[in-house]
């Protein structure tokens, strides 16, 4: 991430020098009583050892209870430090300021970026912010071309202020961890729970999220920040209706895939095909349309209603599925009179009614956003927070794309 982001170098968070002193101070007392097992350890396995050392000459060897009792109540005294101060950070930590004296906002962690959602402000606006981290460009070589970036997607919060974390991930979706270094705080952010962290950052300055359970391919790029804010200017931003203190996002149809993760699993400008299909491509391939027509669809909430398995069987089903892979050019099979009743002749679904089997419109977007997909490749999950805006806006970038 960026040189000016920040993370063990620096203790950002109230508690944060609470939780180094604990760590440091277990650290130490860990190597104290380590040496004082391993050195002595290995003194007394040097000087009796068998060569040095006739059993006539050891045989009248009893204890030292002075010692025995020294060995036993020291380490004990240490172990009870140790968790004194583990015990002391650790209540610091969970302790939940009042929700009524703080700020709490909802954080979602999803493959593979991080989403805020802010309480409504005086006007009743919600912020809403959040998105995948833009991976570096490196070349064949493995040289950087291109550092990478969040933009300005970032949880913004006040100094000097309490906040409280809401967090979970979409319950087909997996564990991850909101990390921040700076702050010396973590919390695992489990599907379908709720879990809870607070912080109160007392230095202005942006520091680096990261996720801290492994999660999937693109674990080590699921990174966000946190910026400290100035009250006021944080006060500013809130009551107004701004994407973010720093400037609005980028609105056009590539920013918005790359912020809500898509470009994560789908490849845009090329037709490699990463954990998704790739969207460079025709809407769909030969194989996908065999797939939808042997095993049917009913996941994407078409007023039309499921489509059952099995529309057409043998050559009549490869043939529809050449014709349509290839864009519905050239002479027009007739067993496609099986799909034309739904999609219409012209395959482009009947103004919503259906799925578009030619190009990717803003109703088959919005319904596969808001249902997910099963297909060939294997489940996308839902997407129901994109608005009808960014939709329009992808359906016009993907079109324009693959013209």
């Amino acid at each position: 991430m960026s040189n000016s982001l920040q993370g063990f170098d620096t203790m950002a968070a109230t508690f944060a020098a609470d939780v180094d002193y604990a760590f440091w101070l277990n650290f130490w007392i860990s190597i104290i009583l380590g040496l004082s097992v391993v050195v002595p350890m290995v003194y007394f396995a040097w000087k009796y050892r068998e060569s040095n050392v006739k059993d006539e000459d050891i045989s009248d060897v009893t204890h030292n209870t002075t010692l025995e009792i020294a060995w036993t109540l020291i380490p004990t005294a240490m172990l009870m430090v140790l968790f004194y101060y583990g015990y002391s950070s650790m209540k610091t930590l969970r302790t939940m300021p009042a929700e009524s004296e703080s700020i709490v906002i909802n954080v979602e962690g999803s493959k593979w970026k991080w989403r805020y959602e802010y309480p409504a402000n005086e006007s009743g606006f919600v912020h809403k912010l959040g998105g995948a981290y833009i991976k570096p460009t490196i070349d064949e070589n493995g040289k950087i071309i291109e550092n990478g970036t969040m933009g300005k997607s970032a949880l913004y919060v006040p100094v000097d202020t309490n906040v409280i974390l809401k967090m979970t991930a979409p319950t087909d979706d997996v564990i991850h961890a909101f990390f921040v270094p700076a702050f010396r705080m973590k919390e695992d952010v489990v599907p379908g729970r709720i879990t809870k962290q607070w912080f109160n950052s007392s230095k202005l300055g942006e520091y680096e999220v990261e996720c801290a359970e492994y999660c999937g391919a693109d674990h080590s790029y699921m990174y966000s920040r946190v910026v400290v804010l100035p009250k006021d200017k944080y006060n500013a931003w809130f009551n107004s209706k701004e994407d973010t203190p720093k400037g609005n996002y980028a609105n056009s149809g590539d920013a918005i895939l790359q912020r809500h993760g898509c470009k994560s699993c789908h490849a845009v400008n090329t037709d490699k095909v990463l954990i998704g299909p790739s969207l460079k491509t025709r809407r769909l391939t030969k194989e996908q349309v065999l797939d939808v027509i042997n095993n049917g669809q009913n996941k994407l909430g078409y007023a039309m209603g499921e489509m059952p398995a099995g529309m057409a069987t043998g050559t009549d089903a490869e043939e529809i599925a050449a014709y349509v892979a290839g864009g519905m050019q050239g002479e027009k099979p007739a067993s496609f009179a099986a799909c034309s009743s739904c999609h219409g002749e012209d395959g482009k679904g009947m103004n919503g009614m259906a799925p578009n089997l030619v190009a990717y419109d803003t109703t088959l977007i919005a319904n596969v956003l808001k249902h997910g997909k099963k297909g060939m490749i294997g489940t996308m999950p839902k997407y129901p927070y994109v608005s009808d805006e960014e939709i329009a806006a992808i359906a016009k970038y993907l079109n324009k794309t693959n013209d």
